[in-house]
């Protein structure tokens, strides 16, 4: 009897969005489908540690909220300068547009290549 194929475990960046504020939580991970599905189950057990997100998510509810994917397959060591990136064209660290904290720290060349990559895809005027 054969074995169901394990699902493919994709690195990339995701954003969780509050549909009513447009307000944007942004954030990377070796593993995104598994981060999400953390996040999602936090945020429904009322325990996520980002204050913020989980109030909006107490007072809007779960249909409000947007789980997704903008970049996938992100190399690791590459992964805190893209979600810097996404952080930036988001607006996710500025109060009463998202619910990011603070800007990863990363390496400066690493976030101007993954910044040019974003640029010629784009997805950055």
């Amino acid at each position: 009897m054969n074995k169901p194929a394990k699902p493919k475990i994709i690195s990339g960046v995701y954003c969780i969005k509050c549909k009513t504020l447009n307000k944007h939580y942004i954030g990377s991970s070796s593993n995104v489908m598994r981060r999400l599905n953390t996040h999602k189950l936090e945020l429904s057990r009322g325990s996520h540690n980002n204050r913020a997100l989980q109030n909006d998510y107490d007072k809007y509810g779960e249909k409000d909220f947007e789980f997704k994917i903008v970049m996938k397959d992100i190399e690791e060591d590459m992964l805190f300068a893209y979600e810097k990136c996404f952080m930036y064209i988001y607006d996710s660290v500025v109060l009463y547009k998202g619910y990011n904290q603070m800007f990863p720290t990363t390496n400066h060349s690493l976030f101007k290549e993954a910044y040019e990559d974003l640029k010629e895809k784009g997805m950055i005027k």
